[in-house]
């Protein structure tokens, strides 16, 4: 009897020990469920939870990379000589970013491309050629989307600040992530600043100002991508 009473309790040990309950958060809704908006009040998580999780996850600043680049300007160009250019004219990148920094760039995002659409501009193209009338999606690696979604953990306005999107631009909408496997089918290419998805926080040197990669590709075909419905906590 002494000795089931020690396997009962060795046993209760790993179960707790090994994850027996655990409370898990899901950042993304597969497209094909229901999309909905949470509030605050919808969610079982504590309020200090998401701190939690931002500190399990704190990595360099990334702030620095709009810094560096600058070394990588070439032909006497700069950030501010680009952006004194009118949109619609501006250079080519290849045209004053050395070649090695505009490969190293790119290569980055070869295990993946992601970025944010609402589910209007989604269900418009019936998910098919998704992006601007241009020919262009601004993308980032699929990695740090992964961050910016963890350390939001759920914030609207936190996931536009890092971004690079003016605040409250999505509002009111449900927010579809678009996950590329293969981008460089796609035209992968680094940003002119002439796309039509350019806002006045741009800048020339293929980094947000939050100092997270950025690229461009084609129009976003059916069959190229995954889709899945953020869930926005407050």
């Amino acid at each position: 009897m002494a000795s089931k009473r020690l396997f009962c309790s060795v046993f209760g040990i790993l179960f707790l020990s090994f994850g027996g309950g655990q409370l898990v958060f899901a950042l993304d809704t597969p497209i094909n469920d229901t999309s909905r908006h949470l509030s605050v009040s919808d969610s079982l998580i504590s309020n200090d939870f998401g701190m939690k999780i931002e500190k399990q996850n704190v990595g360099p600043s990334h702030a620095g990379n709009t810094c560096l680049v600058e070394k990588y300007f070439r032909n006497g160009a700069s950030r501010q000589t680009i952006l004194s250019i009118s949109k619609g004219s501006r250079p080519d990148p290849a045209t004053y970013l050395k070649r090695r920094c505009i490969r190293r760039h790119l290569k980055d995002f070869k295990a993946g491309a992601s970025c944010i659409i609402t589910k209007e501009a989604f269900d418009r193209h019936d998910g098919d050629s998704l992006g601007k009338a241009d020919n262009s999606q601004f993308v980032m690696t699929k990695s740090e989307m992964d961050s910016v979604l963890i350390k939001s953990h759920g914030n609207l306005i936190r996931i536009e600040n890092e971004l690079g999107i003016p605040v409250n631009t999505w509002k009111n909408k449900i927010l579809i992530r678009i996950d590329i496997l293969k981008p460089k089918r796609l035209r992968l290419r680094m940003p002119s600043g002439n796309e039509a998805g350019v806002n006045e926080l741009w800048l020339p040197g293929g980094y947000l100002p939050t100092g997270y990669k950025e690229a461009v590709v084609d129009r976003i075909p059916k069959g190229s991508y995954t889709a899945t419905v953020i869930e926005i906590l407050q």
